[in-house]
């Protein structure tokens, strides 16, 4: 593969370093639930500041 730049090597490198561990790491249903109610809690704050 080639880089456009350093930077962009260096980005490419720690996106696959980071799918690297993640996919080492079982996610529970549990756990899954509790990261989807924190998005959701973000999500209606956020929408709730963009009316005001």
């Amino acid at each position: 593969m080639e880089y456009i730049n350093e930077f962009h090597k260096e980005w490419i490198e720690r996106t696959r370093q980071s799918i690297a561990s993640w996919s080492k790491q079982p996610v529970s249903p549990e756990d899954v639930k509790k990261q989807q109610e924190m998005l959701n809690k973000q999500r209606a704050i956020r929408e709730s500041k963009l009316k005001s």
